[in-house]
Order: structure tokens, then C-alpha cells, then sequence
């Protein structure tokens, strides 16, 4: 816990406005969700940050609780189309995805949710996604960009061009007009952060170290980001 907070205090003096605790696993059940309640009702009464919560499949009931413990949104990545979806992961459904954003927002919850691109998916997988989170009305859509690790599934995967990138991005928004496109991991391929995703049509970025990978500072952002005339 105290190891939480500290890095949320990090964070909120180098000028993030949101902080978000990140589990690995199917979801949170009993001491660990209670642990994690723990923590945001802590972050919640200390800190002046808005909290986001990602930790898989969770009950309706499990949600409110996270909304009363401070708990602002949920993240829940679509990852990729409904189609490619089966070709990414076994262990649950697309469906699941969506019936758990369902719940989030019963409970209340705002949700944030998006993918990753260049896992082997085609133009019509990327075109689907996006088309699937305008339905859904997702507000923040998250781009992550499959950096292709030793070890992992994906290591011989070939990094997706940055004009492809581009791209992408530049429909997520036609499809999306409204929606935060919030650049994630992977933007070190980019030079200076990713200065050409912000003039592509995204305006948010998860700033900072990753769940596997080295992320950008958040220093770093924010010169970027008020450098190509932003309001951060």
C-alpha cells in the first residue's frame, strides 16, 4: 500500500491528472480486491488525482464497490476486432469485453477502453475496432503499439510501420470525433515521443513507465505536448 501511494504522489507532482493501479490475471477476488479497495479509498482521500481501475473481469457488485472506494473509471481493452480476437487470446471471449464494459457503466463507472495494434491484425480488424468502440461510445480509447519482447508470443513480430501508425490513428478519430485517442506504450519508436501522433488526431497520452516496457516521462510529455500548442 505504501509503496502505491508513494508513486501516486510521484505522479501527481509531475503533473498527471489521473492515476490508475494495473493488476495481471483474470480478475480481482477476494483479499486482493480487498487489498486494492484498500488503496483507492487511500489515494481517494489523499491525493486530488482521478482514479482509473484495470483488473480484468469483474462481478457488477465488485465494480460499485471500486466506485465507492474512489474508483472513477474502468479500463477494459477491446484489443482488436471481434474477428481477430479468438486468434489473440483463448482464455475469454470478446463478448466477455463487452459485458464487462457493460457492468462497469451499470455500476456506474466511466469506461476507458481501446487496443493494441500490430499483432498480425489487417486494416478491417484496426477499422472494426474502432467502429466497435464509436457503438460501445467509448470516451477514452487507449492505442497501445505491440512491442515485440523476447519471451513473449509475439517476439518475432514484425513492429508496425510508424505510417501505419499514423494512419490509424488518423481514422480512430474520424470514427471517434469526440473521444479521447490516448497514444500508451510503444510510443518510443517515435522520435521526441510521438510528436506526429498529436498532429494525426491524438490528444492524451498514458505518460510514464508501462507494464513491460519502458514508457515516456512524464517531463518529457508535457514540453512535447505544450510545445505543439496543447492546454495540458
Amino acid at each position: 500500500l505504501e509503496k502505491i501511494v508513494a508513486e501516486c504522489r510521484r505522479n501527481e507532482a509531475g503533473g498527471v491528472h489521473r492515476f490508475s493501479i494495473v493488476t495481471a490475471g483474470r480478475s480481482l477476488k477476494g483479499m486482493e480486491l480487498e487489498q486494492a479497495l484498500e488503496a483507492y479509498a487511500r489515494l481517494h482521500r489523499e491525493s486530488g488525482l482521478k482514479l482509473c481501475a484495470s483488473h480484468g473481469l469483474q462481478t457488477e457488485e465488485e465494480f460499485r464497490r471500486m466506485k465507492e472506494a474512489g474508483v472513477e473509471r474502468c479500463h477494459a481493452n477491446l484489443e482488436t476486432s471481434r474477428r481477430y480476437f479468438p486468434q489473440m487470446c483463448t482464455t475469454h471471449t470478446y463478448e466477455d469485453k463487452v459485458t464487462n464494459i457493460q457492468r462497469a457503466r451499470a455500476a456506474g463507472l466511466e469506461v476507458c477502453s481501446g487496443g493494441i495494434l500490430g499483432m498480425g491484425e489487417s486494416w478491417e480488424d484496426r477499422l472494426d475496432l474502432a467502429v466497435s468502440l464509436a457503438e460501445l461510445e467509448i470516451s477514452s480509447i487507449p492505442l497501445n503499439l505491440l512491442r515485440p519482447i523476447p519471451g513473449t508470443p509475439y517476439e518475432g513480430m514484425e513492429p508496425i510501420s510508424n505510417e501505419d501508425v499514423l494512419r490509424t490513428v488518423a481514422f480512430f478519430r474520424y470514427i471517434n470525433p469526440t473521444a479521447w485517442i490516448r497514444m500508451a506504450a510503444g510510443r518510443g519508436q517515435f522520435l521526441d515521443g510521438g510528436a506526429e501522433l498529436f498532429r494525426s488526431g491524438a490528444n492524451a497520452a498514458i505518460t510514464g513507465d508501462m507494464l513491460t516496457t519502458t514508457g515516456t516521462s512524464m517531463a518529457g510529455d508535457r514540453a512535447m505536448l505544450l510545445g505543439l500548442g496543447y492546454q495540458v
